[in-house]
């Protein structure tokens, strides 16, 4: 039997039907924002919803019944304490469900609420709430049950159903609680997280020059000693190692950054990127790429499905996709793996130690051993063996005194 279970209601849809919970927050949805607030302790999440609404991840679905929002509470398994959320919320207090859930089980009361602020304390002592609407109250499961019979169809109702039965009523107070319901409340939901979530990286020890203009995922990892410059969107799944520079203005998105490592003015996707490299300005290193330590990946520079191995520089105006690239390779300027004819979309294999001239062309599938030089202007479309020169471009021709004849034929002067 669980200890304590949470629920969720759902069912509530602006004139537009957009659900509360599906609102946008901070890389998520309130839906996402709310379960980032359950407290440790509890063990199983339900989502009371109909048809229109998905569940926020890792909620089991209770379909809502016919007779009311609450109602469909019945058909939680048994357990020892339910946490009812009635709407999506942000809290100023990430800690706030966890101190009423901590306190509604010391005290033993039948049911507690989460209230905002308070107006002073009633003749038993307890807090008058400045807000009287009731958003977030835990029950015993037994008390809960007992107010389910009431009928009632709202968070308050059920918490007065449950006093009328004989429970004793507790209440938790925290600074403020926002409601999420429209694309107002959701964002005013999205400052109080990005507060949050940057000034705790903040007393953590990582720099943030505009926290109000920086937007990092509450799961971000990023290391103290980290610095995080103004418009840098962090999304979900990231890892900054200590000693990295992010921005200004870059993209992470479930990706890894190593120690050392700076990221400037530009994104990388589903990728990692070791200590002490180079990324941008205006690099994009998109899905399952893995550059090395101390590698530099310049301006205009495109990744795709690619390894980089350690202390590789591509510095600019590159493309490299569907390649496994050695150590210590050079790539010059407006070099292009062409990886795909139309049809299918094949591999590069570059060793240790090579130079791949200006202009080069590696037509895919092919192979360069280690220590191979690329001319400048060459086509690569066979294998390279180990320590050879490829040139692939006609021979220069010069015809003296051709443009001039051509200048004086349309009327201009040489001079």
């Amino acid at each position: 039997m669980s200890n304590i279970t949470a629920a969720l209601i759902g069912g509530l849809f602006d004139q537009n039907g957009v659900s509360a919970y599906a609102r946008p927050v901070l890389f998520g949805t309130a839906g996402d924002a709310v379960k980032g607030l359950l407290p440790a302790a509890v063990d199983a999440c339900f989502f009371v919803h109909d048809g229109r609404e998905d569940a926020p991840a890792g909620a089991e679905s209770i379909a809502l019944a016919e007779e009311g929002r609450f109602a469909a509470l019945r058909a939680l398994p048994e357990c020892a304490q339910v946490l009812v959320i009635a709407a999506p919320l942000a809290l100023t207090e990430p800690d706030a469900l966890t101190h009423l859930t901590e306190t509604h089980t010391v005290t033993g009361f039948g049911v507690s609420v989460l209230t905002a602020g308070r107006q002073g304390f009633d003749e038993d002592g307890q807090p008058i709430p400045r807000d009287e609407r009731c958003l977030a109250a835990i029950f015993t499961y037994d008390a809960l049950q007992r107010a389910l019979q009431s009928g009632a169809d709202t968070l308050d109702r059920l918490v007065g159903a449950a006093v009328e039965a004989g429970a004793q009523k507790g209440v938790s107070v925290t600074d403020e609680i926002v409601e999420i319901r429209d694309g107002a409340s959701a964002y005013l939901a999205q400052l109080l997280l990005v507060q949050r979530v940057n000034f705790t990286l903040i007393e953590k020890g990582v720099q943030l020059f505009d926290p109000a203009g920086t937007y990092i995922a509450p799961d971000a990892d990023i290391a103290p000693g980290a610095v995080i410059l103004p418009g840098c969107h962090i999304r979900p799944g990231c890892k900054v190692g200590a000693g990295a520079v992010i921005g200004p203005h870059s993209i992470l998105d479930k990706a890894v950054i190593g120690a050392g490592t700076t990221v400037n003015h530009s994104q990388v996707y589903e990728s990692t990127v070791g200590d002490n490299a180079t990324v941008g300005p205006f690099a994009y290193i998109r899905p399952q790429c893995v550059v090395g330590d101390g590698c530099r990946v310049g301006d205009f520079v495109e990744l795709k499905k690619s390894t980089i191995g350690n202390g590789t520089k591509v510095s600019h105006l590159t493309y490299i996709g569907d390649a496994t690239v050695g150590e210590r390779v050079n790539f010059g300027c407006g070099t292009v793996v062409v990886n795909y004819d139309g049809y299918t979309k094949s591999q590069t294999v570059i060793g240790d130690d090579c130079f791949i001239g200006c202009n080069t062309n590696l037509v895919a599938p092919v192979t360069l051993g280690d220590r191979v030089f690329t001319a400048a202007g060459t086509t690569v479309t066979r294998n390279v063996p180990d320590g050879a020169l490829a040139v692939a471009r006609a021979r220069q021709s010069t015809l003296e005194g051709w443009n001039d004849k051509r200048r004086r034929a349309h009327g201009q002067d040489n001079g």
